[in-house]
């Protein structure tokens, strides 16, 4: 029983590390960048643009903008052309313009 016990305490170990590596290293991590209205993401170009019935899907990571402040970067549920750049508070829409 003690073996069974320290088997799932190790695992436990090991979740929580790999949730903490998540959290301090994947979130955190810069995929993008955002010039004025523009939006730069995995070599597409993406140009602001208000989405009036949208839903939040997949964190794909954080942007950088002109100031060097930050925001997470999601995609956009049925819609694969559009992105939303979350401030928590508030958010951007953005829509493809070009490869």
């Amino acid at each position: 029983m003690k073996r069974v016990i320290t088997l799932l305490r190790s695992l436990l170990l090991v979740l929580l590390a790999a949730l903490l590596l998540k959290i301090l290293v994947w979130d955190r991590r810069i995929v993008g960048e955002v010039e004025g209205v523009f939006l730069t993401y995995e070599g597409a170009v993406y140009r602001e643009a208000g989405l009036s019935d949208w839903h939040v899907g997949e964190r794909l990571g954080r942007v950088r903008f002109d100031d060097g402040s930050t925001a997470y970067l999601y995609t956009v549920e049925g819609e694969p052309n559009w992105l939303h750049v979350s401030f928590g508070w508030d958010g951007r829409e953005y829509v493809r313009e070009s490869e």
